[in-house]
């Protein structure tokens, strides 16, 4: 009986978890009244034997939709229009709520807000805000008031992009914004200051962080060791992300389960030892000796152990993945210590399950997943690979035969043995849980940078033990040291970078070596995972020899089939990038690929090529690019190029202004070829590339099909081009890229009149301070019967164009391109060739899903 119900709750908890997860596929998120009703509704159900396991999915669902409702009505709660958020200064009061990094004078944080316009709120809520030139340093405890303008969280949506959005939604910040400065008067005596510190107060976190940043300062390895203390990597380099990134140990410097972990158990080894070691019948009197022996002397241990594991998480600032660790340990003991008997998978789900109830909002992380992968991976391995010291013994007979023969076991030589086996079973368990762990890891590590790490096996298996055994612990001791003693803290720190070098010289040896790293697309990791979940099935299911050899020809040829009749040389197709306002378009057919504008770069360092290009170019498995042409030099169409020229090779680059070092230039009349399709230059007539009515007006033909991408040409150079003899055949296209991204200077009734477009579509900042497209514009679109896209709206926008060949009569009047032919019978027909437009939009078709829209 007690069986049959440990294994219903297995179910049960199963059910929900599923259930959890397919609630993420819901388009968007029912109202809180409907879902409150049927939350209830589940909750009564429960009860009911019959209706139990319905009732747990249901409720599950609506959980996690009700964290996403109350999620998106943050603002409403607090009687702030969405509609006016990012029309006007606001005036708040709130918390620096995490730890500030600066760069580039550009100071980023989160803030708490507890007041908005003067008033109290009803419910405290975050926001992301940028302050450039900070008046004084910003500390997390800080209680400030600040001007500032905000904009409802949002992200770009791209093919193989970071999802800033998603990322945002699951650290539960609702808006983001920036700091807007005091305002000088006009006789510039005084400023009228808005931004003012309240309390100066900093948290204990803060203050502990800034004195171990005075005792690393100036040291290489310091940013390690400060991310290893407290979690916060703002001050890593790209070189270091670069050592981790190709050795696939981003995760040892991420405070995670496996910090918390080796912190907990470290803690629990040394309290017992110190337990037994202490003379505490010196120490004490009989009495309390006797009040002591009356107590479970394991349980103080245990609760030291708990106490360090809380406190590690509070310096990596309660993040996700701590908290989540911090669950599962006091999950674990809590059950050891009521006498509850549970598996490994009955405590894996109900701690899944309490995370999600009390943080629904985790399955949106990508480190929940990383770790629930890690987790199922370690577990199926020591089922199915567990080492037993009998196995050992086995295995090692004769040899201890052959040296102990003639003389007799003494007590030491036991010992030894039994040392030798330990030894030995321990780093057999370590090699193979390691390999497990690499080898199942590595389509999730290369789904994140599109490379695949080789040396990821090598790298972990020295720095995994290393970085826990001696890093870790000495990093939190130097933390703990430092309220007491400055010196002994930097005795641990010093131990703690000595030990970390060694660690780092073997990751930037790997690093380093050109087989390291492998450049691979999307497809090929969903191969990768297919067959490494096949080879798992086949391990643990046992298969036999012959079905595993017919199971794994099947999976080959059908691969094979899908790769070899998955491109078609007659399609192709053309992609405009979510880039905020800019332009990027990416024109793809046969495996090539040329890029039309590169979108912005800022000063903080980001730019649109790491951000939207190269992610999508990597996504697809690109290694170079045939050509990029700039429609002119301003920044947010010619930002990127120096980022993509550093980090792809580029065969050829059009452009007019000559800092951009271009091979050659735009000019009217110029055309060539590329893949088949056909370029046509139409403006300019001179080589400038300084103004918008310089931009390089290009079209892009099929003989089908064609594309116009005028640039951010005006309304004046649109009338240029119209007076030109024969333009308007030239001119007319299927799909129209708006100019300068649906501003009013653009778009004249007659130019929209000529290219007579299908579609347009708008590359513009989402609530962008020009208000492009303008309603104006968008109300010509519409009178001319012109379907619209906005990038700001519906995320990156793809149209594959193709052909389809027909047979008809001579009668059929359908548009296309026809070629005349006559049949085995003699009669005459007509081949026509139709095009077919394919349009697929980010938030619409890829993603349409409620937690990233």
């Amino acid at each position: 009986m007690a069986k049959w119900i440990l294994i219903t709750m297995e179910w049960w908890l199963l059910t929900f978890f599923i259930s959890a997860i397919l609630s993420l596929f819901m388009p968007i998120v029912p109202e809180f009244s409907l879902l409150l009703t049927i939350l209830l509704i589940s909750l009564l159900l429960i009860v009911i034997n019959k209706f139990r396991l319905m009732a747990i999915a249901v409720f599950a669902m609506v959980w996690i939709l009700l964290a996403g409702n109350q999620y998106q009505q943050s603002l409403e709660k607090n009687d702030i229009e969405l509609a006016q958020l990012h029309k006007k200064v606001q005036l708040i009061q709130g918390e620096v709520s995490n730890i500030v990094h600066t760069k580039s004078g550009n100071s980023r944080f989160n803030f708490l807000i507890s007041h908005w316009q003067g008033r109290e709120i009803n419910e405290k809520f975050t926001v992301r805000l940028t302050w450039k030139g900070a008046v004084q340093p910003l500390l997390q405890g800080q209680i400030w008031q600040l001007a500032v303008k905000l904009k409802p969280a949002h992200g770009l949506a791209n093919v193989g992009g970071f999802n800033y959005q998603v990322w945002l939604r699951q650290q539960q910040i609702v808006a983001t914004g920036y700091v807007k400065p005091d305002k000088k008067s006009k006789t510039l005596i005084k400023t009228k200051k808005r931004n003012i510190l309240l309390d100066e107060q900093t948290s204990w976190r803060q203050t502990l962080y800034q004195k171990l940043t005075v005792i690393l300062d100036e040291e290489p390895l310091g940013a390690l060791i400060l991310a290893l203390g407290f979690g916060e990597r703002g001050k890593l380099t790209p070189d270091h992300w670069q050592v981790l990134s190709a050795t696939a140990t981003q995760h040892l410097i991420a405070i995670s389960g496996l910090h918390i972990g080796i912190v907990a158990f470290a803690s629990l080894v040394f309290i017992r030892m110190l337990i037994r070691l202490l003379p505490l019948s010196l120490l004490m009197t009989k009495h309390w000796q006797l009040k002591l022996m009356q107590i479970n002397l394991s349980y103080i241990a245990v609760l030291c152990s708990c106490f360090m594991a809380w406190y590690y998480a509070y310096l990596a600032g309660f993040s996700i993945p701590t908290v989540r660790a911090l669950v599962m340990l006091l999950l674990f003991w809590s059950l050891r210590f009521l006498n509850i008997r549970v598996n490994l998978l009955r405590w894996f789900l109900l701690a899944i399950v309490i995370i999600l109830l009390v943080w629904p909002l985790s399955l949106l992380s990508a480190s929940f997943w990383l770790s629930i992968s890690a987790l199922v991976i370690i577990f199926s391995t020591f089922s199915r690979f567990s080492m037993h010291k009998s196995e050992f013994e086995e295995t090692t007979k004769l040899p201890s035969l052959l040296i102990f023969e003639k003389e007799p076991d003494t007590a030491l030589k036991k010992q030894w043995r039994n040392l030798k086996s330990r030894s030995w079973l321990w780093i057999k368990t370590l090699v193979v849980m390691q390999f497990a762990l690499t080898m199942a890891m590595l389509p999730i590590a290369a789904s994140l940078s599109y490379q695949l790490p080789l040396a990821a096996f090598l790298a972990n298996i020295v720095a995994v033990p290393l970085m826990s055994i001696t890093v870790i612990p000495l990093t939190l001791l130097a933390v703990i040291a430092l309220p007491f003693s400055t010196w002994l803290s930097h005795c641990f720190a010093d131990f703690a970078l000595v030990s970390l070098s060694y660690v780092w010289h073997w990751l930037t040896y790997l690093a380093n070596a050109k087989w390291a790293m492998v450049a691979i697309s999307y497809q090929q990791i969903q191969v990768m995972l297919f067959f490494f979940a096949f080879i798992a099935l086949a391990l643990f299911f046992r298969l036999s020899k012959m079905k595993f050899i017919a199971t794994l020809s099947l999976f080959l040829i059908s691969i094979s089939f899908d790769y070899f009749s998955a491109h078609q040389h007659k399609e192709w197709q053309l992609s405009v990038l979510d880039v905020g306002h800019g332009l990027a378009i990416v024109i793809e057919k046969n495996n090539h690929v040329f890029i039309y504008d590169t979108g912005a770069s800022y000063p903080s360092g980001f730019n649109m090529a790491d951000a939207a290009l190269l992610p999508y170019l990597k996504h697809k498995g690109y290694q170079s690019i045939d050509g990029v042409m700039i429609s002119h030099n301003d920044n947010d169409h010619a930002g990127g190029l120096r980022h993509l020229r550093e980090k792809i090779a580029i065969d050829l680059v059009i452009a007019n202004d000559i800092n951009l070092n271009p091979d050659q230039h735009c000019l009217s009349g110029q055309r060539f070829d590329w893949q088949g399709l056909n370029f046509e230059m139409l403006s300019p007539m001179q080589a400038i590339g300084d103004k918008n009515d310089d931009s390089c007006v290009l079209t892009i033909s099929d003989g089908i099909h064609r594309v116009l991408l005028p640039g951010d040409i005006s309304i004046k150079q649109e009338r240029r081009l119209l007076n030109v003899a024969g333009m308007d055949n030239k001119l007319s296209s299927d799909l129209l890229i708006a100019p300068h991204h649906g501003s009013k200077s653009s778009s004249s009734r007659r130019f929209l009149s000529a290219v007579s477009p299908r579609y347009v579509v708008f590359s513009a900042g989402y609530l962008n301070q020009w208000h492009m497209p303008s309603k104006e514009i968008l109300t010509r679109y519409n009178a001319f019967d012109i379907t619209t896209f906005n990038t700001a709206e519906v995320g990156m926008v793809t149209f594959k164009f193709s052909q389809i060949n027909t047979a008809d009569n001579l009668t059929n009047n359908n548009v296309g391109v026809t070629v005349e032919g006559v049949n085995v019978e003699g009669s005459k027909v007509v081949e026509k060739i139709k095009g077919k437009i394919e349009i697929i939009n980010y938030r619409e078709d890829i993603r349409p899903y409620w937690f990233g829209n």
